[in-house]
């Protein structure tokens, strides 16, 4: 419960102040939304997050932060040795939220944009767009209600879990930003249209 209560904390802190970095460094939102993607523990913290930097930052943070869950190649036994995955495995770590955004897309670009037009579907997505975010908001207000301090204070041990999460962290993010550079930054391969 510490490990999740610690990585709860991170995720919510980091969902909030890493756009404002982004932004603040001038990173752009494809290199940004790849970072959040690829740093942020929770995938519906990475959608918030990126959704804060706009549209291109939340496909490029669901996309990253989705092949992360997807294609892990390991799974921890009890701690005492690790086996290859299979397919359940991956079915179990799809965040499934994903498959309702496909329908979803699907539906409105082969139905309702054809039977009710462009505008139509526009208003209704603005008007929905309200809803979601309130949602949004309560799911991350609910996670705050399940932190208890006062039990994680006394499971600290002197600091030594909270500091062995901050530099694996830190290890994380800098690693990240080097790949989220390498291959997103336009100056060693073509950018990747999101469009398509």
């Amino acid at each position: 419960s510490l490990t999740v209560s610690i990585s709860i904390i991170f995720t919510v802190l980091m969902m909030v102040f890493e756009p404002v970095l982004i932004c603040v460094t001038g990173l752009g939102e494809l290199m940004g939304g790849a970072l959040i993607g690829g740093t942020v523990d929770s995938t519906g913290a990475v959608t918030v997050a990126g959704t804060a930097l706009g549209e291109t930052a939340q496909t490029a943070a669901v996309l990253v932060k989705s092949i992360q869950n997807i294609f892990a190649t390991k799974v921890e036994n009890n701690g005492e040795s690790s086996r290859k995955i299979g397919v359940s495995e991956i079915w179990y770590r799809l965040p499934k939220f994903i498959l309702g955004f496909f329908a979803a897309s699907l539906i409105a670009s082969f139905i309702a944009v054809p039977a009710f037009g462009k505008e139509t579907v526009s208003s209704i997505n603005s008007v929905l767009d309200q809803y979601k975010n309130w949602a949004f908001v309560l799911a991350f207000t609910s996670i705050g209600l399940e932190t208890n301090f006062r039990e994680i204070k006394e499971q600290f041990q002197g600091g030594k879990p909270l500091t062995l999460y901050v530099v694996g962290q830190l290890f994380n993010i800098v690693l990240t930003f080097a790949a989220v550079y390498l291959l997103l930054s336009g100056k060693f391969f073509p950018l990747p249209n999101l469009a398509l």
